[in-house]
């Protein structure tokens, strides 16, 4: 019965999320809260989960809020710009050069295993750059959270460090076995960036009103372009007009407007947000039309992080001391030396001295950001008691338990791969602690008496698994990330689901092709 609940539960959260039917807010309390009076709990213990839940995550949500207003300051002082310029002279406006980019800094950041380090680092990083080239904050998403889950396979991160402790194994002994995995893992994830980049090129191009015309496209292309364009329009037709303006207003020419050139052509006429073309030509030169789709696209961005109109402003010596505090942040982070709640406390108000020396001023710009700080913050807090009543209550180890118990008996010997070909989707489903410490010892033991070996069953369950953390509604790293790119979870599931189970079921194959695993 706990399991059915468990199941209802998450289904309908996760499915009326998907479907853009319901608040974040409204699905991580309500539905679970109903779910749990159903199960039959009082409110005083479902208090109790809910005090767990909140405490697993406040942390996170307080260094979200503190961390969206200090980076929404430091991009409003214009201080990612020159970041931006350099990264689109390098790249000279190439979209595969970015994704590719996008996947190797993600993984060097995540060398010391931590998810909300590493979002916190890559993202405003990248966010300014995806923005000016019309890129989808979606892909961003998809490609870092790709690359740290091809990194989680290091001994000290979070899934081999739970399952080693679950069958107790040294996890650098159960780490040497996934190397060559791992070391494959990586020049697939460049491939991927590269096939995903040609894809995203070829997304922009076609708004941008290169000559790729309805026609020549097959039915299903003209309904995935038509998806896509749900998935990453942040802005309504009506708001075209304005977005544009702003965009021309902004924008910077340069090498970045070169590189649009060169993919785009010299003119091309208009198209509406839609990504059809215009009757007729409007005079409008394709590098005005691919800013102002940029623009327009990325219209949750710039909600988010405020304005730079102040940008051209900022003094050079505020510039270097801006700069030298983003270090001093990071190294606070990655040294560990402060709690990150408190580093982005005290960086917040560093900035707003330095870059606001008038106590109106500083209101004013914490107004300003506030909004999308504090919305994500209640979002975050939100999924803590969503996972508090679901892990304390033990629906989530009841359903992993009962989910094993249902299966044919001619299917144990091969429930180690069931479980690894499904892996991803399971993220949707259970938490990454009830993956491991519930899921997996439940697998292991029935698989180890069907002659499976316990490295088998680990590794079976690790690299198809792994891929996935950061698809995860469970995961508190994952809403730190939505927040900062200002993305919607049930968009974000839509845009990186497939993507991420094709690269997990082709990296279960590699380990079965390596030998990592046995068939049966």
């Amino acid at each position: 019965m706990l399991s059915l609940i468990g199941l209802a539960v998450i289904v309908t959260m996760t499915t009326l999320l998907i479907m853009g039917r319901i608040a974040p807010i409204v699905g991580l309390t309500v539905i679970p809260f109903a779910g749990a009076l159903l199960a039959g709990f009082s409110f005083t213990e479902i208090g109790d989960f809910f005090g767990e839940g909140i405490g697993a995550v406040l942390d996170v949500a307080v260094m979200l809020i503190f961390a969206i207003l200090f980076f929404g300051i430091m991009n409003q002082a214009g201080l990612f710009e020159p970041l931006v310029r350099l990264t689109v002279r390098l790249t000279r406006g190439n979209v595969i050069a970015v994704c590719v980019g996008t996947v190797l800094l993600a993984a060097v950041c995540h060398l010391d295993g931590a998810g909300a380090s590493t979002f916190l680092i890559v993202i405003p990083a990248l966010l300014p750059l995806y923005r000016h080239l019309g890129m989808s904050p979606y892909l961003l998403l998809l490609l870092a959270g790709m690359s740290m889950g091809v990194l989680n396979m290091l001994p000290w991160g979070g899934p081999v460090a739970r399952s080693a402790a679950v069958v107790g194994m040294d996890p650098i002994e159960l780490w040497r076995g996934l190397i060559p995995v791992q070391v494959l893992c990586l020049v697939m994830l460049v491939v991927t960036a590269v096939l995903l980049g040609l894809r995203e090129q070829r997304r922009i191009a076609a708004r941008a009103g290169s000559p790729v015309h309805p026609e020549t496209l097959s039915g299903d292309q003209r309904q995935e372009r038509i998806e896509e364009h749900e998935l990453v329009s942040a802005s309504t037709l009506g708001s075209t007009q304005g977005s544009t303006q702003g965009s021309t207003q902004g924008s910077t020419p340069g090498a970045g407007s070169r590189g649009s050139t060169g993919r785009f052509g010299s003119t091309g006429g208009s198209g509406d947000s839609g990504g059809k073309g215009s009757a007729g030509g409007s005079g409008e030169t394709a590098e005005t039309t691919h800013s102002a789709r940029a623009h327009e696209f990325t219209g949750e961005a710039d909600d988010l992080w405020g304005g730079t109109e102040n940008a051209a402003a900022t003094p050079r010596w505020r510039m270097i001391v801006n700069t030298l505090l983003v270090f001093g942040m990071l190294a606070l982070l990655i040294s560990d030396i402060l709690p990150a709640p408190l580093a982005f406390m005290l960086g917040l108000s560093a900035a707003l001295v330095i870059n606001h020396p008038k106590v109106s001023d500083q209101m004013e710009t914490l107004k300003i950001n506030g909004g999308a700080a504090i919305t994500t913050g209640a979002i975050v807090l939100a999924a803590g008691c969503f996972l508090g009543i679901l892990e304390e209550s033990g629906m989530l180890e009841s359903l992993a338990t009962d989910a094993v118990a249902i299966l044919p008996g001619a299917l144990i010997p091969y429930l180690h791969l069931i479980v690894g070909v499904f892996g991803l989707p399971l993220e949707l489903l259970l938490s990454t602690d009830a993956h491991y410490f519930a899921l997996l010892p439940v697998v292991e033991g029935v698989s180890t008496q069907a002659g499976v070996s316990t490295l088998a069953v680990v590794y079976a369950v690790l690299v198809g698994n792994i891929i996935g953390t950061f698809i995860s509604p469970f995961s508190a790293a994952l809403w730190l990330a939505l927040g900062l790119a200002g993305c919607d979870i049930g968009k974000h599931i839509r845009y990186s689901f497939v993507p991420m189970w094709i690269f997990s079921v082709v990296a279960l194959v590699l380990a079965l092709a390596l030998g990592l695993i046995p068939w049966s």
